[in-house]
């Protein structure tokens, strides 16, 4: 009779245990539970294209403010609210023959700052 009750439940509390742990690690794997972070990077960073991507995953409705730089000269400027848990493209429309150097390259740096926090992304177009 002891026997039974002993295993009885010890299948209980492991069917509780697994539970619980299925529970914490489906939180875990939700980007947005509990966390604070944004991520900032080119669509396609091998080519010339300068579409960019913002991840917003502060948990609300933020606003960023981003500037392009062209050989450290600055060609655009902007500010874009993005939900929370969504991603917003940018696709910067420019002429970069009037910004390239005489090797005909040109770096293009786009810095995002979120308050204090600053993100900064670069490529060099040939």
């Amino acid at each position: 009779m002891s026997s039974k009750v002993i295993i009885i439940a010890t299948l209980f509390l492991i069917a509780v245990s697994f539970s619980v742990l299925f529970v914490i690690e489906a939180k875990n794997h939700n980007f947005d539970f509990g966390k604070s972070w944004t991520v900032v990077y080119f669509d396609n960073p091998r080519d010339s294209s300068l579409g960019f991507s913002i991840e917003n995953h502060q948990g609300s409705k933020t606003e960023y403010a981003y500037e392009i730089f062209v050989n450290g000269q600055s060609v655009a400027k902007d500010r874009i609210q993005i939900l929370a848990g969504a991603k917003q493209k940018i696709e910067p429309i420019l002429d970069l023959g009037k910004y390239q150097a005489q090797s005909g390259s040109a770096r293009v740096e786009i810095d995002v700052s979120l308050g204090e926090v600053k993100y900064k992304i670069y490529k060099d177009i040939e």
